[in-house]
């Protein structure tokens, strides 16, 4: 059997390590984490997140564009259904402009809808999605506590006061805690 097989003891706890992934140290009683590093040795199943953000229709903001004008244009962009209805508002007050007006700011609204859907796409933007930072920290923590502990404090920074910022400080301090008790037991041994 590999050394970090998973197992069910009578004593022990369902999926328990054999052996600790960190540490080395055996695990025959089937012990939730490590006797000698503390690190913890139960997996859990993983619940896959997507963590893309969901994107915005470009036919849905085509659509809204062309029957409701400017204010379709709310749905890709709130600025430029702003700067929109600015520029239509002196044709929809002295009623010039007739159905050529209507028809055409529409159809610019429309353009301009795809235009903004397709810019934003194209952007990155790490500090829109704590979720995939946390993810990102998350997958450190195995690899290495340090890295992950700076990655969860860079969370806390950008979002601070969320959610995201609150999972991340409890994730940094076990962490800290799991560090302190690594250094105390290689110290005593």
């Amino acid at each position: 059997m590999p050394m970090n097989a998973e197992a069910t003891g009578e004593d022990g706890h369902q999926g328990a390590a054999l052996s600790c992934e960190y540490c080395g140290r055996a695990n025959a009683e089937r012990l939730a984490a490590c006797s000698g590093c503390g690190t913890p040795l139960i997996t859990t199943p993983t619940v896959l997140i997507s963590s893309a953000p969901r994107q915005k229709s470009k036919f849905l903001a085509v659509c809204l564009a062309l029957v409701f004008g400017p204010l379709g244009l709310f749905y890709a962009t709130a600025s430029g259904a702003v700067i929109m209805i600015l520029i239509a508002a002196p044709f929809i007050v002295s009623r010039t402009g007739g159905y050529w007006v209507s028809i055409g700011g529409r159809l610019v609204c429309a353009v301009w809808a795809v235009y903004a859907l397709t810019h934003d796409q194209g952007k990155s933007n790490s500090k829109a999605d704590p979720q995939r930072l946390l993810d990102k920290a998350m997958r450190l923590e195995s690899v290495d506590r340090t890295k992950a502990i700076n990655a969860y404090k860079e969370v806390i920074r950008l979002f601070h006061n969320t959610s995201a910022s609150r999972e991340a400080a409890r994730n940094v301090e076990v962490l800290t805690r799991l560090q302190s008790d690594v250094m105390r037991v290689r110290a005593r041994d």
